[in-house]
């Protein structure tokens, strides 16, 4: 029995041996081949589309490690797209095609609302990604229809819609709630509103979350508000009491405000009038009859 042990032992020794020379020979010659045809460098990243993305992009994000040895580059392609990511409104996915090459595949994100939000316009993918609309690398995106819609005010009151601490580029993840703020659309065009609104404004009355509605007036000026509950299954009862009233959203006065935050009934206010109220609040005094007495 230890004759056989040791036989055994001596043959997995020099099997281990054999092992070792045959790595170290493998890495020589991997060394060599290197060294005389850069066999283990980047050889290509090809675009799909081609031309979605600058060159100096694609390749400017690599690291030299990434560049001289290829698999580098797949063992991190996961950081290699975020980069990307971070300042391009696209969805990349970086995939082996060879020995030393890669195919980048670019999906540009599609603007589904525009934003105004931090005193200038963003727009907003379904994904939850928010990017300056004036961005110049927007020229990549396909056509949309952002531009249609109302406008997305996002208000001061609410609570930001980005993680300040966490700004790693242009392109950022937001935390407005996009099912949420969908619904409100979708509400809106059902009541047949969709081509008279002009802004949808999320703010908050009271501690309470609501969603305020400016619509259209001559001019393009802004017209009527309606004052409505965050919810958008609550906002029917409301339309149709402006429905009776008014006939209509379209006949509606532009100075009218409504609010439809109350159950069971609405408040109508006339913007007019309380911003005359306020001017004559805030206007001092007349002095020339105090003047000539004193005269």
């Amino acid at each position: 029995m230890k004759l056989n042990s040791l036989a055994r032992f001596r043959r997995r020794r020099r099997l281990i041996k054999i092992l070792l020379l045959a790595f170290a020979v493998f890495t020589g010659f991997l060394l060599a081949a290197e060294g005389r045809y850069a066999v283990m460098r980047l050889g290509d990243i090809s675009v799909t589309p081609p031309g979605a993305l600058p060159q100096h992009v694609v390749w400017g994000v690599l690291t030299t490690r990434q560049e001289l040895f290829w698999p580098s580059l797949l063992s991190s392609k996961k950081e290699y797209e975020e980069i990307i990511e971070n300042y391009y409104p696209a969805d990349v996915k970086l995939k082996l095609r060879g020995w030393g090459k890669f195919r980048l595949e670019v999906k540009p994100l599609a603007p589904a609302y525009k934003v105004f939000w931090g005193g200038k316009y963003w727009y907003l993918s379904e994904e939850g990604k928010l990017w300056s609309s004036s961005l110049k690398e927007n020229a990549m995106l396909k056509e949309h229809d952002a531009e249609k819609k109302p406008v997305l005010t996002w208000g001061t009151d609410r609570a930001t819609p980005v993680d300040m601490g966490d700004l790693k580029g242009n392109v950022l993840s937001s935390s407005i709630p996009i099912k949420l703020i969908k619904s409100w659309y979708v509400m809106a065009d059902e009541l047949g509103w969709g081509r008279n609104v002009k802004f949808i404004q999320a703010g908050v009355k009271e501690g309470t979350p609501i969603v305020r509605v400016i619509f259209y007036t001559a001019g393009n000026k802004n017209g009527a508000q309606l004052l409505l509950p965050n919810e958008a299954e609550k906002w029917p009862e409301t339309g149709l009491a402006v429905k009776k009233l008014y006939g209509g959203i379209e006949n509606l006065p532009p100075d009218i405000y409504i609010d439809g935050t109350y159950k069971g009934k609405i408040l109508i206010r006339n913007l007019r009038d309380e911003q005359k109220e306020q001017e004559k609040k805030e206007t001092p005094p007349d002095n020339k009859g105090a003047a000539k007495k004193n005269n």
